[in-house]
């Protein structure tokens, strides 16, 4: 019994953890901007693809990841830079459209290039069981929890202890402020659509070998970050956080005690609840439109 409720709690909070991740991509262009960032699950699938290009191409996972979060932060700077700037940012409508406008766009050109088949990723962390007694880990569970924990410390360090970070936050609460004290918004809000890229490409990397690599990966993956970041809270990076988390273990308790059948489910029935009980989010405030 201690070993299966162990199993389930592990599993729960290794797929918390990506959906943290993916979270936490969307909350902070949400933050920045007030904008959501529909593609950014689509974002997820091109950084998976390039991700396995790059290995195929030098054999080497470490320099594929390493390379592949450059590229993708390069893509991230390029989309801000040359498309959604060239939207009017004080229209949420145009940005949304803009967005979905981009998603269709990935989805339709990683078919194009790609096929619809999937295509195997290869494994980061082993997959062999650590046994102790009842308890089963995976270096892979381990892994991917530290990983997302070291991103989330180094994300809430860079906000709160860097001038770089703490212009982004007071760009992000009031860019006509901001402006007036000299800080470039249109720098931070480019940095901050690097930021949200490089996060995809890491969660790219951590969810692909459990998932492979096709082109409809970002509706299977993308749309729980969204879940967990409507769960926790828009706008804060503790709120995604906690809302990733909660989401994998409840999601893997529902899995294990009824089916595996609900497992998807379960992600907008909670959502749909949140949004009804509390719509800023479990820890999250209201957030009144700055545009």
């Amino acid at each position: 019994m201690i070993g299966t409720i162990f199993n389930y709690l592990m599993n729960g909070l290794t797929m918390g953890a990506i959906y943290a991740l993916l979270a936490i991509g969307v909350t902070v262009v949400y933050k920045s901007m007030g904008m959501m960032n529909v593609a950014h699950a689509n974002t997820v699938m091109l950084s998976a693809f390039a991700t396995l290009m790059l290995y195929n191409a030098t054999n080497s996972l470490v320099i594929a990841c390493i390379v592949g979060i450059v590229v993708m932060g390069c893509f991230g700077f390029l989309l801000e830079r040359f498309i959604y700037r060239r939207v009017n940012y004080d229209s949420f409508t145009n940005l949304m459209l803009a967005t979905i406008g981009m998603q269709i766009i990935l989805v339709n050109a990683a078919r194009a290039i790609w096929g619809v088949d999937p295509y195997s990723f290869p494994q980061i962390f082993s997959i062999r069981p650590i046994t102790i007694g009842p308890i089963r880990i995976l270096p892979q569970s381990i892994g991917i929890i530290c990983v997302a924990a070291v991103v989330v410390i180094i994300l809430q360090c860079f906000y709160k202890f860097t001038k770089t970070g703490q212009s982004m936050t007071a760009a992000a609460t009031s860019p006509k402020a901001a402006m007036m004290l000299g800080i470039n918004v249109a720098k931070t809000r480019n940095l901050t659509f690097t930021i949200s890229a490089i996060l995809a490409c890491v969660s790219a990397i951590l969810i692909s070998p459990m998932y492979n690599v096709y082109p409809d990966m970002g509706a299977s993956v993308g749309t729980k970050g969204f879940c967990a970041a409507v769960i926790g809270g828009f706008g804060s990076i503790p709120a995604a956080l906690v809302g990733g988390l909660l989401l994998g273990i409840i999601e893997s308790l529902v899995s294990g005690v009824l089916s595996a059948a609900y497992r998807d489910i379960i992600a907008f029935v909670i959502m749909i609840l949140i949004l009804y009980l509390k719509p800023a989010g479990l820890l999250g405030k209201k957030v009144e439109q700055k545009f």
